[in-house]
């Protein structure tokens, strides 16, 4: 039924822009004023807002249809195939992910480089292609589609340089950011450095691409302590989860829970055949650190994936052999990398290594 729904939305949103008719996405605001230099109130399409959990920076409206409309790896996500699409047709992909996260010397490989920049450059000109329809879909509460939506979206809050939250996608504020950026059509951050000193931490840095902008990294992300219930809501509720967990469309009022309210879950039900992450009760959190610490700490690689009788999910007092987080660092001899979006920022990896390492704990 689930799938029924999403293609019934998907096909909605084609007929809307094949049949219907094309809206205008109204007025542009680029960077606080119209193309033509007049001043204009509003979100500006060169917003720029950082990923909480590593710092990566994206425009505003970038970074709401990314993390809504696939994250790199559902619905219309390039590396998405069959049920993972959840019903967005085939080459349907709005990717914005950025093709390079550090030194562009070390991003020429695995792609190339070159193919990366294609790719961000092919999945933008799709989405300028299909703004008019997306805005109406986005306004209609179709798109992302329902409870599905809500599983598959990334939920890591995203920061802007005053430390405020950016708005969701479903409010009035957040569908007037992407709208507005739709309307200048769709530009994406694709590469970003790390600063040489503190003080150009948020300053635009030199670049010889054409293709892409480059950025510098955004505000750091709050490290957590070396123990598994601070890491657990760090880092496995916000990066894990959602494909470690189970569909769920309670809503969760413990303050525990970093999220303020969703509890994420369902979007992968092999990956949660694997490794189940969440807690003996699907409405609470609280307790979700401590039921899964035994689905991780000295538990050997479930039969069910691919790193079965190949070690433990993490072996106390070795991280190294760990395969959790081999998976994390990116240099797993079983399986792939954890997330599968793309590694985590190595800090918020070395404070799980070192939690390992410590022994494990589960609470300080």
């Amino acid at each position: 039924m689930i799938c029924g729904r999403l293609l019934a939305c998907s096909l909605l949103l084609f007929a809307t822009l094949i049949f219907g008719c094309r809206r205008d996405l109204g007025e542009c605001n680029l960077n606080g004023t119209t193309p033509d230099g007049t001043p204009i109130d509003g979100p500006a399409a060169f917003d720029v807002a950082y990923r909480l959990t590593d710092g990566m920076p994206m425009y505003e409206g970038q970074a709401l249809v990314q993390s809504t409309c696939g994250n790199g790896s559902f619905c219309h996500a390039p590396l998405a195939t069959g049920s993972n699409r959840f019903g967005a047709p085939a080459g349907m992909n709005f990717d914005l992910s950025l093709v390079c996260t550090g030194d562009v010397a070390g991003c020429q490989t695995n792609p190339p480089y070159d193919d990366r920049v294609q790719r961000l450059n092919g999945d933008q000109n799709n989405i300028r292609d299909w703004a008019e329809g997306m805005i109406q879909e986005i306004r209609a509460g179709a798109m992302p589609p329902g409870e599905a939506g809500q599983r598959v979206r990334s939920n890591v809050p995203w920061l802007r340089p005053d430390r405020s939250k950016l708005p969701s996608i479903d409010s009035s504020d957040g569908q007037e950011i992407v709208r507005n950026w739709l309307a200048c059509d769709a530009p994406a951050i694709g590469r970003s450095e790390t600063p040489p000193t503190e003080a150009d931490q948020l300053q635009p840095c030199a670049t010889s691409d054409d293709e892409v902008i480059c950025v510098y990294s955004g505000p750091p992300a709050d490290l957590p302590d070396p123990n598994w219930s601070d890491i657990y809501f760090t880092i496995m509720f916000t990066e894990c989860v959602r494909c470690h967990g189970p569909a769920n469309d309670n809503i969760d009022v413990n303050p525990d829970n970093p999220l303020g309210g969703e509890i994420p879950g369902g979007a992968n039900p092999t990956a949660l055949a694997v490794l189940n992450l969440a807690g003996s009760d699907p409405t609470d959190t609280t307790n979700w650190p401590e039921d899964s610490y035994p689905a991780v700490v000295n538990a050997s690689a479930s039969t069910a994936g691919s790193c079965a009788g190949q070690g433990l999910v993490v072996e106390a007092s070795n991280s190294e052999d760990s395969i959790m987080v081999q998976k994390m660092y990116g240099v797993q001899t079983c399986g792939d990398q954890m997330p599968t979006v793309g590694l985590l920022a190595q800090p918020l990896v070395d404070v799980v290594a070192e939690w390992v390492d410590l022994g494990a704990p589960l609470d300080q």
